[in-house]
């Protein structure tokens, strides 16, 4: 299924995304997250950056991690501006559980089958209308 989320005021889709995969962590332990080349996303200011938040913030390169990882990038992240992520089962499996996609700050387009990720996901996001 697919759903949009335009976004009326402001909101926190880093911390909705952040908490929503920490409620089904024992279920995406092993998944691989996949940021897409030219992702425009804004960190906290931090004296020791990993080589995947250097990546995405400097270069704009195309990063996959794990989920642990992508977590603690999720943590220090002020804001996706434009971006496209989709998390995978495994490198070997790549089944996609949540494929997300960030346009302008403005709104989002999010495809899954999990029904109950992605109630969880809108749920946790305060000023967005759901279409």
């Amino acid at each position: 299924m697919k759903v949009r989320f335009d976004f009326t005021e402001g909101t926190n889709l880093e911390w909705a995304l952040h908490d929503t995969l920490l409620e089904f962590n024992g279920d995406l332990a092993d998944c691989m997250v996949a940021v897409a080349a030219n992702a425009d996303i804004t960190f906290k200011p931090c004296q020791l950056s990993s080589p995947a938040q250097k990546a995405l913030e400097r270069e704009q390169a195309a990063v996959e991690v794990d989920l642990p990882e992508f977590l603690r990038l999720l943590c220090g992240m002020v804001q996706i501006i434009d971006g496209h992520l989709r998390i995978m089962r495994s490198r070997s499996e790549p089944q996609t559980i949540l494929d997300l996609r960030i346009v302008d700050s403005s709104f989002a387009l999010v495809e899954t089958e999990h029904r109950k990720v992605l109630q969880a996901f809108a749920a946790r996001l305060g000023g967005q209308r759901r279409t």
